[in-house]
């Protein structure tokens, strides 16, 4: 699902109309000209309002050191100004004086690490669990989370879910990851490409901008725009990291980013429903494959973080949309881009997600071991914890999600307005492949890792290292080489969730 947050977004870019949402009892945007269609009027929040009798709800999330990708969607302990940080605290202040809870947040670098021993034992501490989807997989394949489809609180038909990604992360019927109006690190992990503006104008180039919108943004013109604008700076006609300016610069994972980009997919679903591993890689992931080597090989280099290209040394910049906070506060003039089509038959743009800082919420199985759940009128404890997640993500339809995007748009808006009108598309089709996101058998992103070129890695001194056309060329035989074991993984994890022991 996708109209939902970027009608939120797209009427906050415009930066012409208020904002304005009915809280629990109706979630349709409202502006000067009337209602956005694309929100479903019929959505509103009619739960029953139940006294939960002063429960504590634990959300286990993972800490991070980066800024940019902490966390800050549950709790708030006071009002302070961020626009983010006053809607959570106000959102959690209505919810626990509604149904008489509290809400509690812990943290641990590996969540489900830390707790797997915990949940096996049938320990229970925590209702949900907020944490990169990739991390989560290993509770699902050891029956630990509980099946949102089982849940008669739960309506993911609602538009505060977001049934794109949750059906993306659906194996054999069973939906254990949710995400949504309640949660932002969804969009944080999705790819886009930032620019740098004074280097495209002094370069005499058009407008990245009007080629997004005439749909001719490609692979071949972000080339043609790499090559117009690489330079030796220091003019000794070696290209150092940190020093020249490469067209290109990103990370590994942006080899698999580029190949969604294209609309590709590793994994097929045939008429049941069920995924499917092809004997040989898809004739569109090679048809994308080769259209892209020259951009990922030439003038690209990897490197570890934003800073050369906040410092000037490099056209373009492949990363999370998270990084559009850290962009933001240095010097020079930039913009945001989506990632480029195949080509102008590619009818739409599209982006994928890093399966790691894609975080879902679930539910633990030993949630059912809440003692006061029976007493608050509820059958079991996974019952009540996805009754209150409900309210949770319906509330943060007019709190957490107009705060998360007005704050997005503020920072882009700064120096380019046009920018938010580009991170809505680069954000409006994402593409979710399970076998891509659980990397079964290493045949999802780390495939097209090792099978790409280095990256044009910097050596001990920092100079760029050539890209390898041989290693370019090994995506066929490294994906055949992994792919039983892909298989027996995604065989055996389809087998553990569809035991009785998950009902």
């Amino acid at each position: 699902m996708k109209g939902k947050k970027l009608a939120v977004f797209l009427l906050a870019l415009l930066m012409i109309l208020p904002l304005a949402l009915a809280g629990c009892s109706g979630n349709s945007v409202q502006t000067e000209t009337g209602t956005k269609s694309d929100v479903n009027q019929n959505d509103v929040y009619d739960a029953e309002i139940k006294d939960l009798g002063g429960h504590e709800f634990y959300f286990l999330t993972r800490s991070t050191p980066h800024p940019h990708l902490q966390v800050n969607e549950i709790f708030a302990e006071e009002l302070n100004g961020d626009r983010v940080n006053d809607a959570v605290y106000q959102r959690n202040s209505d919810l626990e004086q509604t149904f008489n809870c509290k809400i509690v947040q812990d943290t641990n670098p590996d969540p489900a690490k830390a707790v797997k021993e915990q949940l096996i034992a049938g320990e229970y501490q925590y209702d949900y669990i907020y944490a990169g989807v990739a991390h989560l997989r290993t509770l699902a394949s050891s029956n630990l989370l509980v099946d949102f489809n089982s849940l008669d609180n739960v309506h993911l038909e609602k538009s505060w879910w977001d049934m794109n990604a949750i059906q993306g992360f659906t194996i054999a019927g069973k939906s254990f990851y949710v995400t949504g109006a309640g949660g932002t690190m969804d969009e944080r992990a999705s790819w886009a490409i930032y620019f740098n503006k004074d280097v495209i104008e002094r370069a005499d180039l058009e407008s990245p901008y009007n080629l997004v919108r005439e749909g001719k943004w490609t692979v071949d013109k972000m080339y043609e725009y790499m090559m117009a604008t690489k330079e030796d700076l220091d003019g000794d006609g070696v290209y150092t990291i940190g020093k020249d300016r490469f067209g290109y610069i990103g990370e590994p994972l942006n080899n698999w980013m580029h190949v969604a980009a294209c609309n590709c997919r590793v994994s097929r679903f045939n008429e049941d429903g069920e995924i499917e591993l092809p004997a040989t890689v898809n004739k569109d992931i090679m048809t994308a494959w080769a259209a892209l080597k020259p951009l990922l090989t030439s003038e690209y280099r990897n490197v570890t973080d934003s800073g050369a290209f906040s410092s000037g040394k490099g056209t373009f910049y492949g990363c999370l949309s998270a990084v559009i906070f850290n962009i933001s506060k240095n010097d020079i003039t930039w913009g945001v881009l989506p990632m480029p089509k195949l080509n102008e038959e590619q009818e739409e743009y599209w982006t994928s997600i890093n399966g790691g800082w894609c975080y879902c919420y679930v539910i633990p199985t030993t949630t059912d071991q809440a003692p006061d759940a029976e007493a608050n009128g509820f059958a079991s404890g996974r019952e009540q914890a996805g009754y209150f997640l409900e309210a949770f993500f319906a509330k943060s339809v007019d709190t957490l999600e107009v705060a998360f995007y007005e704050q997005v748009v503020k920072f882009q808006v700064v120096k380019d307005s046009q920018s938010a009108e580009m991170m809505e598309i680069a954000l409006k089709n994402k593409v979710y492949d399970p076998v891509v996101i659980f990397n079964f058998g290493q045949i999802g992103s780390s495939l097209f890792s090792a099978a790409g070129s280095d990256g044009g890695r910097a050596d001990g001194k920092g100079t760029a290292v050539k890209g390898s056309d041989v290693n370019y060329d090994t995506l066929v035989s490294l994906y055949e080489s992994r792919l039983s074991a892909a298989r027996k993984q995604l065989q055996k994890y389809v087998d553990y969730i569809s035991t009785d022991e998950q009902a």
